[in-house]
């Protein structure tokens, strides 16, 4: 099968000349079939000879390659025209949105320098990592793999007495290894390096494998435990020449280099070099791509980063601490209980627990939190008639789950609190109370009560110095345990509960005070859906979105989690994973600060939208050259109560866009009280609007996806009554008839999830 190269590379002629089929862009235009998309970071000085040396290897196997070359922008090539590199090569900025199967980092002529000296380091870090998200095997070379060694696993270089110049003896460390199958007992390799990797150094990480090594060489193979990232230390791909054009270099240059060794028939070096290293080439390039690239990858590309994403979650080499809160669908009864203890027994790393109080078992259930809360605003005779159905409801819970647990004696407790204004949030409070210390049972994990580690100060404000304080030290004196969510300590002792949804900001707070490397937010749904279900059926979960993008969605009515509730993690910039109780398996939604190298395969990571919309245009000549009526204009809606949703602006003219709950019932005197301050020439006001907001950080930087968006609307000969970019560039606000709200969202859906 050809290796795919574009128009006119050097390459081409040499090794059409040599019987090796390559294919050109042109051709391969009419091939329908997925072939290996394969990206070449190119570090050496002879681009051309190393771009043939590898377009050869790749091309020796029965799978279609695409090639792509990629150059540093901080370092300008200078033993190559530019013409050349702007013709065959792309920077970073132009690739990184894509994904590759695989990838190849040369070596470079830099292995004297320390890593960060070299000019180019910082960009080569950033490639690196994006090369965990965005490609599935990556193949490094000579010091591409000390580089490479050094950056993910910080194995250090170390500097060789003497060159290491010569075709060397190597031996299989790791006989039942795909990568060298095929391979004799005994194969050679070229060599031309200052620098090496100490093999102990390398048996030190436990990630890490030695495939093959060299009693003269030493280390030579080495790859990751999950097969996507291969390090080879020598030059498999050398031409026969290679080693000699570089023994002349040196010898031209004074530096009267040792003759290479075992190269040179009796060491003469006016004697044509023997290849002895070729076949295994061939083969080892041929296994790279066909076990650890072919046989692995998905058929669908930009599922790559989905594998990464998978990768990062459950890397336990990366994450020491978890923190899982799981709300009341997770909790609803025995059977959940159990679904949830698993989850926290299947990994170490999940520590510490917030749990919420149990949600509805089906339909038409009532939430236990609801029950409470109707026992504390009833007086005490007509609460008691409610208790025996929680009581009732938890008995059946720990017998399900044969824990011991004395709930008798805990309700006597909320018994003698019934009646009692003072303790009506230690009432409410008792659902998470009762579900921390079932969930305590049941797993074996301490159980620490919230309160009197965590606390609100005499305005019911979270007192985030003295929980973590209090909540830090109690945390380090357990290795493992149990906290309800929901409520925390006022200043004067008593129990006060937060907002509906507070177990979320318990859970955050936990996560935050024990430095958690990942907060894992437990419910019913696979994370965060694109757009509302109940306007499309079944739709696709977001793999990756940053917290901006969810408060956009938020701002827009999108059931997400409130930016409110987990403001502890994002102030210290823990990520969140929205994960699902029922179906543990599935990834979620990760939520993250900076989402540069998480591309999830879609171009935008949300569609939210509410209907009840109203907007009034303002018409006045030069009205956003005079500061003051615009400030009169806000005054207006401000003293009337009426919350902006947004504003846009013309020269001679605003629009503000407004909820119809706030607006309707006083128009006629906002409207007058327009007249009378602003004198505009007209005002106009049009009812019955829906808004629609599409959310991603692609918006700013891609112009093909309003371009979609306006296709999209327009094929389903739908108008649009306003549109406007949100300041943050990463939201753009559509407003249409309502009328028209459900085939929007439709239409936008479908745009954006076609593949």
């Amino acid at each position: 099968m050809p290796i795919k190269v574009p128009n006119n590379l050097p390459a081409i002629e040499t090794l059409t000349k040599e019987n090796v089929f390559v294919m050109t862009d042109t051709r391969a235009m009419t091939q329908d079939i997925r072939p290996l998309q394969i990206l070449i970071l190119n570090l050496m000085p002879t681009k051309v000879e190393t771009e043939t040396q590898l377009t050869r290897l790749l091309g020796n196997t029965p799978l279609q390659v695409e090639l792509e070359l990629l150059q540093t922008s901080t370092h300008k090539a200078t033993n190559i025209s530019e013409e050349h590199m702007i013709a065959f090569y792309k920077t970073f900025s132009q690739i990184k949105h894509k994904n590759y199967d695989g990838m190849i980092i040369t070596g470079a002529p830099v292995e004297l320098m320390d890593f960060e000296e070299v000019d180019y380091w910082d960009e080569l870090c950033e490639i690196m990592e994006w090369s965990k998200r965005h490609v599935h095997s990556t193949f490094h070379i000579c010091w591409g793999a000390q580089a490479g060694l050094y950056y993910h696993y910080g194995i250090k270089k170390h500097i060789l007495p003497k060159k290491l110049s010569g075709v060397y003896k190597h031996n299989l460390d790791y006989k039942n290894g795909m990568l060298f199958r095929g391979f004799d007992d005994e194969f050679y390799v070229p060599h031309s390096r200052n620098t090496t990797v100490n093999r102990e150094d390398i048996e030190a990480v436990p990630g890490l494998k030695i495939i093959a090594s060299s009693e003269e060489a030493g280390v030579y193979a080495i790859k990751s435990e999950n097969d996507r990232q291969i390090f080879i230390t020598g030059h498999s791909e050398y031409d026969a020449d290679t080693l000699m054009k570089e023994y002349i270099r040196d010898k031209n240059a004074g530096i009267n280099p040792e003759i290479p060794c075992n190269y040179f028939p009796d060491d003469d070096d006016t004697k044509e070099p023997t290849v002895k290293w070729r076949s295994c080439a061939n083969l080892l390039y041929s296994n790279w791509l066909n076990y650890f690239v072919y046989q692995t990858t998905q058929y669908d590309i930009t599922q790559i980063e989905d594998a990464s994403l998978d990768a990062m979650i459950h890397d336990n080499n990366d994450i020491d601490l978890k923190v899982a809160k799981f709300g009341g669908t997770s909790l609803a009864d025995a059977e959940q209980f159990k679904k949830c203890a698993a989850i926290i027994e299947a990994e170490k790393e999940r520590r510490y627990v917030v749990v919420s109080a149990p949600g509805k078992r089906r339909e038409n259930d009532v939430k236990v939190t609801d029950l409470l809360i109707e026992c504390a605003d009833k007086n005490k005779a007509e609460a008691e008639e409610v208790l025996p159905k929680l009581m009732s409801r938890y008995k059946v819970l720990v017998r399900g789950l044969g824990v011991d647990v004395d709930i008798d004696k805990e309700f006597e407790k909320i018994t003698e609190a019934l009646g009692k204004p003072a303790k009506r949030d230690y009432i409410i409070s008792r659902g998470e109370y009762l579900n921390a210390k079932i969930m305590s049972a049941l797993t074996g994990m301490d159980f620490v009560d919230a309160e009197g580690t965590i606390f609100l100060d005499e305005n019911g404000i979270y007192d985030e110095e003295k929980t973590k304080a209090v909540l830090g030290k109690v945390l380090k004196e357990h290795e493992r345990a149990v906290i309800p969510g929901f409520y925390g300590t006022m200043p004067d002792g008593s129990i006060k509960t937060f907002s509906r949804g507070g177990s979320d900001i318990t859970g955050a707070i936990v996560a935050a005070v024990a430095g958690a490397d990942i907060y894992e937010n437990w419910t019913d749904v696979s994370g965060f859906y694109m757009v509302d279900p109940r306007v499309v059926a079944n739709p696709l979960s977001v793999p990756v979105i940053t917290y901006k993008e969810l408060r956009e969605l938020s701002y827009m009515g999108a059931s997400v989690l409130h930016e409110d509730t987990i403001f502890p993690v994002v102030k210290v910039e823990i990520p969140i994973n929205i994960r699902n109780t029922n179906r543990p398996e599935d990834n979620g939604t990760l939520i993250v600060k900076n989402a540069d190298y998480f591309q999830s395969g879609f171009s935008v990571s949300g569609i939210s939208g509410k209907k009840g919309y109203s907007t009034i245009a303002i018409e006045k000549p030069r009205f956003n050259e005079q500061p003051q009526l615009r400030a009169d204009l806000l005054d207006i809606f401000a003293y009337n109560g009426v919350t902006i949703k947004n504003i846009l602006s013309g020269i001679d003219s605003v629009t503000v866009v407004v909820r119809d709950e706030f607006f309707q019932d006083i128009e006629e005197q906002l409207v007058a009280e327009i007249e009378e301050k602003i004198a505009p020439t007209s005002v106009s006001i049009t009812h019955d609007l829906a808004m629609i907001a599409i959310v991603g950080r692609e918006l700013s930087t891609s112009p093909a996806i309003a371009v979609k968006v306006l296709g999209a609307l327009a094929n389903r000969k739908i108008n649009i009554k306003l549109i406007d970019h949100g300041s943050e560039k990463i939201s753009m606000m559509l407003g249409v008839d309502e009328a028209d709200y459900v085939s929007s969202i439709e239409a936008l859906y479908t745009e954006f999830t076609r593949l």
